[in-house]
Order: structure tokens, then C-alpha cells, then sequence
């Protein structure tokens, strides 16, 4: 699975040279390797552990333990401005399975976010449940884009690999290695509130995630994109 999504994601931060950026760095890392007492190391070294509340539970993921969310449940970190890319390339990783068909659904599941719809910026990982698809969304000082993927009907109880991205002049999606980019500027992205993954409430079931996820990142700089997915190549 991880050479696969290597090998495509050169092409997303390629047209820039590395050089002329900060190189990336993972700002957050969650494997879900080690849980303790609902706490959940952050293995970039950053400080920065998530807590899961909730109907959660421990289940076997690609080749480690992972996180099965049901409703209502979710996982948080407190807010830290390190979690804001604001101007920066940056690129959000996720690995899930969802065995129940999504078609009947009549919200958006939320599998990563950090900050609302309604604040001044956001970066959030969704489902497209008619199609089952990933969407990501992108607002900042100068707007708001909403990308889909190419790839759909994740519903089907394999494990799928997700990034949402942005590279310079472009944002998008990665799925399984395929690849949609639009040409945006989204602005400066930043918010005061925690990362979210797998519901964006403990009080309401509107947006739940109901499936698995075995790995969560965030990195932030130069060919974040290839950085964010790094530890699923195994090297």
C-alpha cells in the first residue's frame, strides 16, 4: 500500500523546487500502536496526544491496532497554533475502512478536520456518502474550495489511504494514489479550535465517521504531501 501512494505523490509538490521551500516536517502522528487510558501517543515527536471519548473501540488494522468509531465518538487534541498551516504547504494523511454501504447517509461523515465550516479557517477530511467518495475542504482569508476524488465506493471493507493537500498554487485529493488538484488560493488557514478525527461533537450523531482508522498525520512544508504518508511506505 505504501509504495503505491509514494509513487504518485512525487507529482504533487514536483513543480516547485524543494529548495526554495522548508522541507516538511509532521507536525502530528498517530499510529494508534499503543493505547493507554484513551490517550493516544503522538509519534512525531511534536507533544501533541490525542484522546479518544466516546463509543470507540481497539480493533486490528493493516498490520497494527487501530480505532473502530461509532456513534457517538471521536478523537481530539487540544488547539495548538503548530496544527495551523496558515500560508504553508501542508498535507493531511488518513488510512480507514468502512464495511457499511455510506448511500443511505444524509450527512457528510468527518473523518479529520480542524476547525467549523463557519470559522475563518478550516482543513477537513469528509465522505461523499452517495458515492462514497473523500472529499476535502480548504477555507482561508481569500475563500473556500471543496475538492472530491476520482476514487469512489470506499465503502467496500478494504483499507483506503487519504490526503488532503496543498501545494503552492493548488489543493486536492489523493486517494489510493489517484490524484485530483484544483488551482486555488485558499489563503492563510488557521483556527482556534482542536484536531478533530472521526466526529467534530460528542453530543450529536450528525457527521459521525462509523468505520476504522489505523494511522492519522498532518505535515507541514516542502512535499508535505509525500512527508504526511512516509511511515506507510515501511521505510
Amino acid at each position: 500500500m505504501g509504495a503505491a501512494v509514494l509513487a504518485a505523490s512525487f507529482m504533487l509538490a514536483g513543480s516547485v523546487p524543494a529548495s526554495a521551500r522548508t522541507p516538511a516536517t509532521m507536525r502530528v502522528e498517530y499510529t494508534f500502536n499503543s493505547i493507554t487510558d484513551g490517550f493516544v501517543e503522538d509519534a512525531s515527536g511534536r507533544g501533541h496526544p490525542l484522546t479518544l471519548s466516546g463509543n470507540y473501540a481497539a480493533t486490528d488494522g493493516v498490520a497494527s491496532p487501530a480505532v473502530a468509531f461509532a456513534p457517538v465518538s471521536r478523537a481530539s487534541t487540544p488547539h495548538v497554533a503548530d496544527l495551523n498551516p496558515v500560508d504553508k504547504e501542508f498535507a493531511g494523511t488518513v488510512v480507514f475502512r468502512i464495511a457499511d454501504d455510506t448511500s443511505a447517509l444524509t450527512d457528510t461523515p468527518n473523518l479529520a478536520q480542524k476547525g467549523f465550516f463557519s470559522d475563518p479557517g478550516q482543513w477537513k477530511m469528509q465522505l461523499k456518502p452517495d458515492i462514497a467518495a473523500v472529499q476535502c475542504r480548504f477555507k482561508g482569508t481569500l475563500g473556500a474550495e471543496l475538492v472530491t476524488s476520482s476514487v469512489t465506493g470506499v465503502d467496500d471493507a478494504a483499507w483506503h489511504t487519504a490526503t488532503c493537500w496543498r501545494s503552492k498554487t493548488q489543493v486536492g485529493v489523493t486517494v489510493d494514489g489517484a490524484d485530483v488538484a484544483v488551482t486555488a488560493q485558499v489563503g492563510d488557514i488557521a483556527n482556534a479550535r482542536p484536531l478533530l478525527i472521526g466526529a467534530k461533537s460528542l453530543t450529536s450523531s450528525t457527521d459521525q465517521f462509523t468505520g476504522e482508522i489505523d494511522y492519522v498525520s498532518m505535515a507541514v512544508g516542502s512535499r508535505a504531501a509525500v512527508r504526511s504518508r512516509l511511515a506507510l511506505s515501511g521505510s
